[in-house]
C-alpha cells in the first residue's frame, strides 16, 4: 500500500517508522519544513524530533501537497489546533477512494468531532479513527503497542489491518467512531486531574478512589456525546486513560502535578502553558446541559478552578463522595 502521512512531528514520524517495518508499505511523510524533508531523504533522520534515531530507509519525505493524490491511505497526524489551517492545503486533492486515518485528538467548540469535520471538508465518508495508549518515543523504540481502529466499512478494517502486519502496532476495533474520538479528548481532562490528586495525596488508596470516580465520569461523558459504553473497555478507553493519567511522560498529568503542588496559577498573565486537557475542559463543560452538570463533579471543579481567581486547587472529598 502507498501511504501518505500528513505531519512530521513526533507521532507522525513514529507511525511512519512503524509502518515502514512492513515491506509491503511505501511510506511518504509530508512536512512543510524543507529542512525536515532534506534530513529524512538524505540522512534518514528527523533531527528536529528524533535527533538520535535512525529512521527506516523505506521512509521518504515530501513538501509537495499535490502528491497526496498518488496514495491509497492518508494519515492525519497534526495537533488539533492546527487542523483547519493544515488541511486547507489539501483541499480538492484527496478523493473519496482514499482512506483518511485520523490520528489527531480534539473537539471543536461547537461539539463537532474531527472525523465529522474531515468528512464535511473533503466530502467523503471514507474516514477512520486510530487512537490508543501510545507515547511516540516508545513506538520509536519498537515497543509493542495496541491501538483502537474505529471504522464504518469492513473493507477499511481489512486494509488497515494489513498495513500494520509485521509491525510493533496491534489493533483492536469498533464501529463506534464517535466514542473513540470523544474518549481521546476527555481522557486528557482526567489525566490532568489524577496528576493533581497524586500531588496532593501520597496514597495509593486515595489515588484509586479518585480513579474510580474518573472512570465513572468518562463513561457518562462518552454516553452523553453519543458514544457506545463498551468502547470504554478498548485500548482507546481504559488503556489510554490509564497511560495518560499514571505516567509522567504525559504532559497533562505533569501539568496536574504542578497545579496540585501550587506551582501553576490559572489566571496568571505570565502563563503560557497550552495543553490538550486545559483546552478541552472549557469546551466539554460548555457542551453539557447545565441541568446535568451536577453529575460531573470533577469536570465542574476543574472548570471552576480555571475560570476563577483561585490560586490553589482545593478538593472537598466529603462533598464529592458523599453526595447522591
Amino acid at each position: 500500500m502507498n501511504i501518505y502521512i500528513i505531519g512530521s512531528g513526533t507521532f507522525g514520524t513514529a507511525i511512519a517508522n512503524s509502518l515502514a517495518q512492513n515491506q509491503n508499505n511505501n511510506v511518504t511523510l509530508y512536512s512543510r519544513s524543507q529542512q525536515i524533508v532534506y534530513d529524512i531523504n538524505q540522512n534518514n533522520i528527523n533531527h528536529k524530533y528524533f535527533p538520535n534515531t535512525k529512521l527506516s530507509a523505506n521512509i521518504k519525505a515530501t513538501d509537495n501537497t499535490d502528491r497526496v493524490s498518488e496514495f491509497d491511505i492518508v494519515f492525519l497526524a497534526i495537533p488539533s489546533s492546527a487542523i483547519i489551517k493544515c488541511i486547507y492545503d489539501f483541499k480538492d486533492k484527496i478523493s473519496k477512494d482514499q482512506i483518511i486515518v485520523n490520528l489527531s485528538k480534539g473537539i471543536f467548540e461547537n461539539g463537532e468531532i474531527i472525523t465529522d469535520y474531515l468528512a464535511n471538508f473533503f466530502n467523503t465518508k471514507n474516514i477512520v479513527s486510530l487512537k490508543g495508549p501510545s507515547f511516540a518515543i516508545e513506538i520509536m523504540e519498537n515497543a509493542k503497542t495496541l491501538l483502537t481502529l474505529a471504522y464504518s466499512q469492513r473493507s477499511q478494517f481489512d486494509i488497515l489491518s494489513q498495513l500494520f502486519k509485521k509491525t510493533n502496532i496491534f489493533l483492536d476495533s469498533t464501529k463506534d467512531i464517535k466514542g473513540v474520538e470523544i474518549l481521546s479528548v476527555v481522557k486528557n481532562i482526567y489525566a490532568l486531574f489524577i496528576g493533581i490528586i497524586d500531588a496532593k495525596y501520597n496514597s495509593h488508596n486515595t489515588r484509586f478512589m479518585f480513579m474510580t470516580k474518573v472512570f465513572s465520569e468518562i463513561r457518562m461523558l462518552n454516553k452523553y456525546f453519543g458514544g457506545n459504553e463498551n468502547t470504554l473497555f478498548l485500548s482507546c478507553g481504559l488503556g489510554d486513560a490509564c497511560l495518560t493519567s499514571l505516567n509522567d511522560l504525559s504532559r497533562n498529568r505533569t501539568l496536574g502535578l504542578l497545579i496540585g503542588k501550587g506551582f501553576y496559577e490559572s489566571n496568571s498573565k505570565d502563563n503560557t502553558v497550552v495543553i490538550e486537557g486545559l483546552n478541552s475542559i472549557n469546551t466539554i463543560y460548555s457542551l453539557i446541559d447545565k441541568n446535568l452538570i451536577i453529575n460531573f463533579p470533577i469536570l465542574s471543579k476543574l472548570h471552576f478552578y480555571l475560570n476563577s481567581d483561585e490560586r490553589r486547587f482545593n478538593i472537598d472529598v466529603n462533598e464529592m463522595f458523599n453526595s447522591k
